[in-house]
């Protein structure tokens, strides 16, 4: 068998005015881009081993799913995983929103990355590869497009994909299709279909081919028999209990090893350190970081920020870098339990260019994206004191139902769940308030907490209410 042929991960242009951090936010770069050049070998051992797919109660994804099994030699010239988080191999497997099955070349190809992999399988949108022993962290975010998940379970399922109902399959008048994201309206239609049958449920997802429905506890006892089994030929799964509204504990210090850019910048702009006076001890503060700068439809500027970093609420002063440092705005509004607040800028400038990677060009942030728009497998960009620029993809959309009202007249909170790869050395102390952007440079929304689960999913809320309201991204 003949080897592979050698690709490159080609390296962003350099812009002229890059903005960099005066501090390194973290030793690892851990959005870099590598521009040396990945050398396959293909081993003459691998086998495919039929067509199947990796989760047990779920029906055939859209595309028969090949399961590989065999080792492989890898050899990575000049520098180590922790130097790309996207490996490019000349093909892509996510395109478009839309995923695709591999030949069984590109099949050889992948598993030829891990010199211990011995299964890929697939439970989309995840790529799984099991390995009798894991690289050394941190690994690449995605392979060819597709989101990556190492493990050494050979039956590892990252994704809870819920349990299925032998239900009706029931139709809507909505414009549902696997790929393709949902608006607003479907996802109420399907709250008001579970009225209907007496099933509340406070959250649904979309995850690309499939609908979640979460609820804090099973509506009866043949639910199986009578809540949906699909709406509109799409499968629906359902999960219940306590644990879907659980969030991971953020620290208020920040671990051993770990020095957060800290750095008292007269240049403000989207991912300094803030704090508010109000928080905090005598030995430290608790820090979030700092949003986007936007403008009302009356003219006044304002910064987005973390609720849960300023207790004072509306009026507490928000400081940089610490509490002890300059006041640059005062908290003017706060959304519910989203966790996003309005803080009004006082005197200051304010940039809607955020900092710059070491490889990657400064563009300013154009406007407020509509997250309908986006699809499941989207690249997104988070940069933070902790970690300075991070990479990650869109995983699951998320409509969180605020209360049990009428669904016509209920409030949703539109968020989104990130995946910064499962073997990431990102922190995420510390970086509530961060904003989220796409390829566009549109924001998106701001990170506040990483899931607790194997998955390492990150639950970033929307900008959404304030599109709608006609705030967007300004210069102050």
């Amino acid at each position: 068998m003949s080897p592979t042929p050698t690709t490159f991960v080609s390296p962003s242009q350099l812009n002229s005015s890059l903005v960099y951090r005066k501090h390194s936010a973290s030793p690892f770069r851990p959005a870099r881009y590598s521009p040396y050049k990945l050398s396959h070998q293909a081993n003459s051992t691998l086998q495919l081993a039929g067509y199947g797919h990796s989760h047990p109660n779920v029906p055939p994804p859209p595309f028969g799913l090949p399961v590989a099994s065999g080792a492989a030699h890898f050899t990575y010239e000049g520098e180590t995983f922790e130097e790309t988080r996207h490996v490019q191999l000349g093909f892509q497997l996510f395109r478009d929103g839309i995923q695709f099955p591999p030949s069984p070349e590109q099949y050889r190809q992948i598993l030829s990355l891990f010199p211990t992999s011995f299964k890929l399988s697939f439970s989309p949108p995840y790529m799984i590869i099991a390995c009798t022993k894991l690289p050394v962290k941190p690994w690449p975010v995605t392979v060819a497009g597709m989101p990556l998940y190492l493990t050494t379970d050979a039956d590892d399922a990252p994704l809870d994909l819920g349990r299925s109902c032998t239900g009706p399959k029931v139709t809507i008048e909505a414009n549902v299709a696997i790929w393709q994201t949902p608006d607003l309206e479907t996802f109420q239609k399907l709250f008001k279909l579970f009225d209907s049958l007496g099933a509340k449920f406070h959250r649904i997802q979309w995850v690309g081919w499939q609908f979640l429905a979460l609820g804090l506890r099973e509506p009866y006892q043949d639910w199986k028999q009578r809540l949906p089994f699909t709406v509109n030929n799409v499968r629906i799964g359902y999960i219940f209990g306590e644990q879907t509204m659980q969030e991971k504990a953020l620290r208020q210090k920040v671990p051993a090893g770990r020095v957060p850019d800290n750095e008292a910048y007269a240049d403000l702009r989207p991912g300094i350190l803030v704090a508010s006076r109000s928080s905090g001890h005598e030995d430290h503060d608790v820090m979030t970081t700092s949003g986007v700068c936007l403008k009302s439809p009356s003219g006044k500027k304002y910064i987005t920020v973390a609720t849960q970093g300023f207790p004072g609420g509306v009026g507490d002063e928000v400081r940089h870098p610490s509490r002890h440092g300059q006041l640059i705005a005062q908290v003017a509004e706060v959304f519910g339990n989203s966790d996003i607040a309005l803080a009004e800028l006082g005197n200051v400038r304010y940039s809607r260019e955020t900092f710059s990677a070491h490889d990657a060009p400064v563009s300013p942030f154009r406007n407020i994206a509509n997250i309908f728009q986006s699809k499941i497998g989207d690249s997104i960009y988070m940069d933070t004191p902790y970690n300075g620029r991070c990479e990650g993809i869109v995983m699951k959309l998320d409509a969180l139902r605020l209360d049990d009202g009428p669904v016509d007249e209920v409030e949703y909170l539109i968020g989104f769940f990130a995946y910064f790869g499962n073997g990431a050395d990102t922190l995420f102390e510390g970086c509530c308030g961060g904003v989220l952007w796409n390829s566009d440079h549109d924001v998106l929304g701001q990170f506040r907490y990483q899931h607790d689960g194997p998955e390492s999913l990150c639950y970033c809320p929307t900008f959404t209410a304030l599109r709608g309201l006609g705030y967007t991204v300004a210069d102050a």
